[in-house]
């Protein structure tokens, strides 16, 4: 794989990263990685094999944009954890907590 992949690849790791909200020592552990492997795989100078790959996805990574650039589509694998405990609330609560998400999700998002 060239120099040029494996940056483009430690691109968007670090980006979704950052997307689920850890830190790199906190990823590192995780993934059952030194902080080093990270650091390396996010300057492209190497790249995670596809078993620590397989890890990621459990942290709501998504694998595939990480490796292609594309991404996989919205899907419970690839939400962050904290996108999941939102999406349990929503299908756990009743009519009311769907309507009390909805109005906190309406004040949250951004002017179109």
């Amino acid at each position: 794989m060239s120099e040029i992949k494996y940056v483009q690849i430690g691109e968007r790791l670090r980006e979704e990263r950052l997307r689920i909200g850890l830190s790199q020592v906190d990823f590192s552990l995780y993934c059952g990685a030194s902080r080093n492997a990270l650091l390396q795989w996010e300057r492209g100078e190497t790249a995670p094999n596809a078993g620590v790959l397989a890890t990621m996805t459990n942290l709501g990574v998504d694998a595939l944009y990480v490796v292609t650039g594309q991404r996989q589509g919205e899907s419970e694998s690839t939400l962050a954890p904290e996108e999941k405990v939102l999406l349990s609330a929503w299908r756990d609560s009743g009519d009311k907590g769907r309507a009390a998400l909805t109005a906190v999700a309406e004040v949250l998002r951004p002017d179109s």
